[in-house]
């Protein structure tokens, strides 16, 4: 099973739906190879999406299973992951 960063930024819409970013590229074997990752390169994910989303502050960042991607995020149909 592949794993990915999934980051979830502070703040809510009125119909409690959060900005996210999912990151598709690296994708990692383990939870523990994507958690390495986001701790080696925390400062370049925070700045990336302070980028995307205009200085919002980052709530929190995850590594989430492949498996677990339709269960969080609208993806359209037919997207291969």
């Amino acid at each position: 099973m592949k794993w990915f960063i999934l980051v979830v930024m502070m703040g809510a819409f009125t119909d409690g739906s959060k900005d996210t970013y999912l990151y598709f590229e690296p994708k990692f074997e383990t939870v523990e190879k994507c958690q390495q990752h986001v701790m080696a390169y925390a400062s370049q994910i925070r700045n990336q999406m302070f980028l995307e989303f205009s200085g919002k502050p980052i709530e929190q960042v995850f590594c989430i299973r492949q498996d677990r991607i339709p269960d969080i995020i609208q993806l359209e149909p037919g997207t291969k992951i």
